[in-house]
């Protein structure tokens, strides 16, 4: 299409340089870096989020939670909080697929030694400045950084960490990751979110733009983009900064995964278009 546009100007007397066609990048940027505006829900009761996942082994509605129920603890179970989480896991990694797409198409332009437009760079440096590659001298390096922090995170991962932290959502609810933070000068502890939702995007960030988890976002690319059985299962070995005070982190959350092995489904599931 875009030759048949091209031939139909030059014969009509238009350089391409003066009545130029849009790029991909900017074709594809307003509808990638649109706003989500779907909505959180906070269910009363535990039996409202059981209808809510109800026959939703195959595919997930778009149901994020933003908080859980006061009944939870008592009447949840393993199964709805692993499709809870990983709603929200879903709902997080198609920003990142959109942030990868436009990436990519930047990588392609310098890998060709095109120069960028303004949108295109301003572009690029928020994703710079967004996951942390700005310690890095040079755009190709920070490029090859970025390709490796740009990505999807497996909700099996993310589903066994917080089962660990949180028994599958029944204890620790305002801390479902377990992450820790400086809450004044002297007090090292869980930090604490409003939400679920809020939670879930800190940990999907850190686990992309930490320089900590370098060696777990290269298991990831090792395994995950191979298709891997049990890919997640592999990549905990790069868990091991992110609990340093506990020596066998890696080996609970494999663990718990291998004891309840429906978790690895979730990363076959996708949600409702």
């Amino acid at each position: 299409m875009k030759r048949i546009i091209l031939a139909f100007l030059l014969l009509f007397g238009f350089s391409f340089n003066s009545w130029a066609l849009p790029s991909d990048f900017e074709r594809l940027f307003p509808i990638l870096t649109k706003p989500s505006i779907e909505k959180e829900i906070s269910p009363k009761t535990t039996e409202e989020l059981k209808k809510l996942f109800k026959n939703s082994d195959k595919e997930l509605p778009r149901v994020f939670v933003k908080k859980l129920p006061a009944d939870f603890a008592q009447k949840g179970n393993k199964k709805l909080y692993s499709k809870i989480l990983t709603a929200l896991i879903l709902r997080e990694n198609e920003q990142i697929l959109n942030e990868r797409i436009l990436f990519l198409l930047l990588k392609d332009k310098a890998d060709k030694g095109q120069p960028w437009t303004a949108q295109e760079q301003a572009y690029f440096d928020y994703l710079v400045n967004k996951y942390d590659a700005i310690v890095l001298k040079t755009t190709p390096t920070k490029i090859n950084d970025l390709f490796m922090k740009i990505d999807e995170i497996p909700p099996s991962l993310a589903i066994a960490q917080s089962a660990l932290d949180t028994d599958f959502g029944k204890k620790n609810s305002e801390s479902p990751f377990g992450q820790m933070g400086w809450l004044d000068n002297q007090t090292y502890a869980p930090i604490k979110y409003d939400n679920l939702s809020d939670a879930v995007r800190a940990y999907v960030l850190e686990m992309n733009a930490t320089p900590n988890y370098d060696d777990w976002r290269r298991a990831r690319d090792r395994h995950f983009h191979q298709q891997t059985p049990r890919a997640s299962l592999y990549m905990t070995q790069g868990l091991r900064t992110y609990r340093p005070e506990d020596t066998a982190y890696t080996e609970k959350v494999k663990r718990l995964m291998t004891d309840n092995p429906f978790i690895f489904k979730m990363d076959e599931i996708n949600l409702t278009k």
